[in-house]
Formats: structure tokens, C-alpha cells, sequence
């Protein structure tokens, strides 16, 4: 993974935000969590938060440190300041002290303490970044960092490829527990750069934009690298008919298996576009001897299910001239995939 940090960008957006009344910790925060959202490989669409402690003023003009975390519903590729709510740090640091947090208390107490009450609710995850002391904290959901630890044996991959450079959290549901567990983890070693959540995602830290986003980069190549080492990049493919029918010949009927009822019998159906998509990887994936094992086993972090759903329907392949067979196969899957979802 290459970093794509640019002095010259750094400045100018630290130049461009100064003109609205943006310090430069903010600039720098809004320049690299673009950096990070823009690389699917890290993130989609939504996904991950940043943040960055600083100091702001109300309107009575008192002054507070405060924590500056991504708003739920940002996209981290085009968020803007408004994107990055102002949460009072001293009362979240607090909550550390409780043995338990409800979400919706949660939620409500970060809402209390925002410097603007009209500001998106700060990040489910704005706990973790209020416990951490650094003053840029990064989060993704890097697709190298989860294939390496969504394995039985992830918390020892981990050991083997960070060397005790980055700590290691069990899996925990985001909120208060997962903040609290985090902190523990980093106080046992305050030296680490960075924490792996197993089955979530990675943490990386540090005293300026540069170095917290460096770390991530550096963190997720280190993911990278192990996996290729020894990586069997192609699956063994299935038995297929010898002659596959044609896009053109199974689309209508998929659309019409998926097609919603009507509410009413004078109405009209609810159908569906289709997109026939057959680069490589996709054939190599969908093609293999096991895919209704690997197809069935759940996506790898949550940004994955708000567009995927977490299984996909699976299909027999579609033999030339057998349309019929395919037609009442496809009908029962449907039938099938809708009681079990």
C-alpha cells in the first residue's frame, strides 16, 4: 500500500481551511481522513472515523479541549468540518470510570456534550478515540489487516507479522465495552502504534496527521505482505455443464424469481436492473469447486453488509438449452434464500 501524502497538498489544505476559520489540526485531520477514505481497500463508502483532540471556544467564549470525531453518515472521502462534530473531551474521558454504558446513553451523553447542537451524532466508536492520549487517532476497516486476522489463528498472525507494534483487541460489539477493552489493551503497552481489533479493523495513532496516517499505511502493507506470502490466488474450479446458456437467456428469468410481488392484483411488480459483470476475479471466485462453502461463511466488517447483506444468493450454473431446469432451480433458491434471510 503507498502512501499518498503530499506536503504541498498538506498545505494547501491547511492554507484553504485557515481562510474559514479552520485551525490547521483540522485541516489536517479533514486532508488525511480524505487520504484514507478514498481507498476502498481501507474503507467503503461510510465507513471508518477519524479523529483529532484540540481546542475550541463556545459562545461565551470559554475555551475546551475537545475531541473532533467523524459524524455518523460521513463518508470519510469527501468529509468536510461540519463532518467532524465537537465533543467536550473531559466529561468522555469520564465515562471511563463506569462499569457499564447503555448505546442509548451513550449516544445521548455525546449529544449533551457537543460544543454544537445541531452537529451529527459523533461516531459510535468516539469513546475508544476520547480514551486514547494521542492527538490524531485513525480507523479503518483495511480488507488486508481483516484477511489476516479473521483466521482461528488471528491473534498469533498478529504477533508473527507486528512484533508487539501494534496491540491486539479480542472482538468485542462497538460502543462502551470495545472502548474500555481498547484502553486496557493500550495501557498494558502504551508503546504500541496502533491496535488490531480482531474481526473489525486497526487502530493506528500519533502527534500529527503525517504520523498517524503513515502508520496505517506502513501497518496495512505489513498485512499485505504476509498474505502473499504462500497465497493461493486461484480456486479450484467447479465441474460446469459444457455449454453455458447465455446472459441474455438466464437474466429474465433471475428477474423474474426476484421480482417483488404487488400489493394489489391490478399493480404492477417490482422488478429489478441486473448488471452481468465477468472480470477475473469474479470468475475465479464464483467458479471454484467450493463456493457454496466460502460464498456462505459472512463479510468481513459491517461496511461490506450495508451493501452486500452478509450471504449471497447462490445459483446453480445455467446449462444451454435446459432453461426450464435452470428456471425451477433458481425459483426454489429464491424461495429458499428469502425464508432464511
Amino acid at each position: 500500500m503507498q502512501s499518498r501524502w503530499n506536503d504541498a497538498d498538506a498545505r494547501a489544505a491547511v492554507d484553504t481551511y485557515a481562510k474559514a476559520g479552520i485551525g490547521a489540526d483540522v485541516a489536517l485531520r479533514i486532508y488525511t481522513t480524505r487520504l484514507l477514505g478514498g481507498d476502498p481497500l481501507l474503507v467503503l463508502h461510510g465507513g471508518g472515523n477519524t479523529s483529532v483532540k484540540t481546542r475550541m471556544t463556545d459562545l461565551l467564549s470559554e475555551t475546551h479541549e475537545v475531541l473532533c470525531v467523524k459524524g455518523s453518515g460521513w463518508d470519510m472521502a469527501a468529509v468536510e468540518p461540519a463532518g467532524l462534530p465537537a465533543v467536550k473531551l473531559a466529561p468522555l474521558r469520564k465515562l471511563r470510570s463506569l462499569d457499564r454504558l447503555s448505546d442509548e446513553d451513550m449516544v445521548n451523553f455525546q449529544r449533551v456534550n457537543l460544543l454544537d447542537a445541531t452537529a451529527p451524532n459523533p461516531s459510535v466508536e468516539t469513546l475508544l478515540h476520547a480514551f486514547l492520549p494521542h492527538t490524531f487517532v485513525d480507523h479503518t476497516h483495511a480488507a488486508a489487516v481483516l484477511s489476516l486476522v479473521d483466521q482461528p489463528d488471528g491473534a498469533e498472525l498478529v504477533a508473527e507479522v507486528y512484533d508487539g507494534t501494534m496491540g491486539f483487541v479480542p472482538y468485542v460489539i462497538p460502543g462502551f465495552g470495545l472502548a474500555k477493552l481498547s484502553a486496557q489493551v493500550f495501557d498494558a503497552n502504551p508503546g504500541v502504534e496502533g491496535l488490531i481489533l480482531h474481526k473489525h479493523g486497526i487502530f493506528t495513532f500519533g502527534g500529527d496527521a503525517r504520523e498517524a496516517y503513515q502508520r496505517m499505511i506502513d501497518m496495512v502493507s505489513r498485512a499485505e505482505a504476509r498474505l502473499a506470502r504462500g497465497r493461493r490466488n486461484v480456486f479450484a474450479s467447479a465441474k460446469l455443464p459444457k455449454e453455458l446458456a447465455s446472459a441474455a437467456d438466464i437474466a429474465p428469468v433471475i428477474r423474474g424469481a426476484c421480482a417483488v410481488p404487488p400489493a394489489t392484483p391490478d399493480a404492477e411488480p417490482k422488478r429489478f436492473v441486473l448488471t452481468f459483470r465477468t472480470d477475473p476475479a469474479i470468475m475465479n471466485y464464483v467458479g471454484g469447486a467450493d463456493v457454496a462453502d466460502y460464498s456462505q461463511r459472512g463479510v468481513v466488517t459491517p461496511d461490506h453488509i450495508i451493501r452486500t447483506k452478509n450471504f449471497p444468493l447462490l445459483l446453480p450454473a445455467p446449462a444451454a438449452g435446459k432453461l426450464d431446469d435452470f428456471a425451477k432451480a433458481v425459483r426454489g433458491a429464491v424461495a429458499d434464500y428469502a425464508a432464511s434471510y
